[in-house]
C-alpha cells in the first residue's frame, strides 16, 4: 500500500479518536462555556430534574460572565437568554441577580439583563420549572453595546435518579462582584433512603461573611425567599430520589474566604453533611 495513503489514514483515525474524547469530556461536572471573543460565559453543564408535586421536575443554574475589561466592562449591559429552557419548562423561569447595589433583582422572561462590574464580570442564577422536559438547551449572552458579540453554552436537564449522597455546592467558588461584593450559588443535597424528608440548610458563615443586612438569602425550589435572620429549617424538601436543592445568594459586602455549609436531616437518623463555598476577591479574566 502507498505509504502516503497509510499515513493519511492513520492521521484521520487519530483525529477521530481526539474528537470522540472531546465529546466525552463535554459532559464533565465542571462548569463549561465559550472562550472566544471579548467575553467568556460559564454555566453548569447539567442538572437533574428534582422535586415533587408543585416543584416536580424543577431545575436551577448559575451563569457567570467574564469579559475583557479593556473591551467591555464597568456597567456595560449584557442580556442572558435561555429561550429553549423557557419553552422546555413551559414558560416558568425565575432569574436572580445578587449584584444590583445590595439588592436581589428578579425577572421572569426568556431573557434577563445584567450589568458588568469594572472587571467585566457578572453572576446570575435561575430556577426553572416545574414540569421541565428532559434535554439540552442553549444559553446565550449578548453584549448590548459595541462590539455587540454573542456567546453561548449548553445546559442539559437530565432525568431523575439516585445520586451519590452528599452536599454539593455548584459552583463551589465564585469571584465576587467588584461593585457590591455579591455572590450566588446552588446547594444540592442527596441523602440515602430519605424520600420526602425535610432538610435544614446551615449557611451561617456565609451570612456572617456578607456583612450588610440581610447578609444572605435562601431561595427554595418553590421560589420562596428566606432572609437569614428567619428560620432556615425545611429549606429543602427531598424528592423520591432523596434529592433537593436551594439557591444561596450573598447580596452585599461579602468578605473573601471559605464558608462551611451544612445540610441536616430533620428526622431520624438526623444525618449531617457538609461542604464549602469559597468567595474569591474581585479580579479580571477570572476563567
Amino acid at each position: 500500500m502507498d505509504r502516503r495513503k497509510l499515513g493519511a489514514g492513520f492521521t484521520i483515525f487519530i483525529s477521530s479518536l481526539l474528537l470522540l474524547a472531546g465529546s466525552a469530556s463535554a459532559r464533565s461536572v465542571t462548569p463549561q462555556g465559550t472562550t472566544a471573543g471579548s467575553c467568556h460565559i460559564r454555566s453548569l453543564p447539567s442538572f437533574i430534574a428534582q422535586g415533587e408535586f408543585e416543584t416536580s421536575a424543577t431545575v436551577a443554574d448559575v451563569i457567570e460572565v467574564s469579559c475583557d475589561p479593556y473591551t467591555y466592562s464597568a456597567g456595560a449591559p449584557v442580556t442572558v437568554t435561555a429561550s429553549q429552557l423557557y419553552s422546555r419548562c413551559h414558560g416558568d423561569i425565575s432569574w436572580y441577580d445578587p449584584n444590583d447595589e445590595g439588592r436581589l433583582t428578579e425577572g421572569d422572561e426568556r431573557s434577563f439583563e445584567v450589568h458588568l462590574d469594572v472587571n467585566g464580570n457578572a453572576n446570575v442564577a435561575l430556577i426553572a420549572g416545574p414540569k421541565c422536559m428532559v434535554g439540552e438547551s442553549l444559553i446565550t449572552v449578548d453584549e448590548n453595546e459595541s462590539p455587540f458579540e454573542t456567546f453561548t453554552t449548553n445546559y442539559m436537564i437530565t432525568p431523575t435518579e439516585n445520586t451519590t449522597p452528599g452536599l454539593f455546592i455548584t459552583p463551589a467558588s465564585q469571584v465576587e462582584d467588584a461593585e457590591s461584593s455579591a455572590v450566588i450559588t446552588i446547594a444540592q443535597a442527596e441523602f440515602k433512603g430519605a424520600s420526602e424528608a425535610h432538610v435544614r440548610l446551615g449557611y451561617e458563615q456565609l451570612a456572617d461573611r456578607c456583612e450588610r443586612s440581610p447578609g444572605a438569602i435562601l431561595i427554595k425550589a418553590n421560589r420562596e425567599q428566606v432572609p437569614f435572620a428567619e428560620e432556615t429549617e425545611s429549606a429543602i424538601e427531598l424528592d423520591n430520589n432523596s434529592n433537593g436543592f436551594a439557591v444561596l445568594a450573598g447580596v452585599d459586602s461579602c468578605a473573601e474566604g471559605v464558608s462551611l455549609i451544612e445540610s441536616d436531616l430533620e428526622s431520624s437518623p438526623f444525618t449531617t453533611q457538609t461542604a464549602e463555598f469559597t468567595v474569591e476577591a474581585p479580579r479580571a479574566n477570572r476563567f
